[in-house]
C-alpha cells in the first residue's frame, strides 16, 4: 500500500471480491470474513484520520492561518513542586 485513499478503495473492492468468490471452501470463507472485518475496522480508522486532515485543511482556508495561539500561564505550577 502507498498510504493513499485510494489504495484503501482498490483493498476495500478487493476484499468485496474476495466475499463473492462462490468457489471458495467454508474454511477460506470463514478467513475470509475475518479478514473483511479487520479490514473494515482498520480501512474506517484510517477513513476518519483523513477526514480529519481534510476538515483542518478547510479550516485553515475559512481562517486563513495554520495554527492557533494559545497563552501558556505565566508561571504555571507543576504538580508536586513547591512555588
Amino acid at each position: 500500500m502507498k498510504n493513499k485513499v485510494s489504495d484503501v478503495r482498490d483493498h476495500l473492492v478487493a476484499m468485496l471480491e474476495n466475499l463473492g468468490d462462490d468457489t471458495a471452501s467454508p474454511e477460506k470463507m470463514a478467513l475470509t470474513i475475518e479478514r473483511a472485518k479487520a479490514t473494515s475496522l482498520v480501512a474506517n480508522t484510517y477513513i476518519g484520520a483523513v477526514k480529519v486532515e481534510l476538515d483542518a485543511i478547510e479550516l485553515h482556508h475559512e481562517v486563513g492561518r495554520t495554527t492557533v495561539a494559545v497563552e501558556a500561564p505565566q508561571n504555571p505550577a507543576l504538580p508536586g513542586r513547591r512555588q
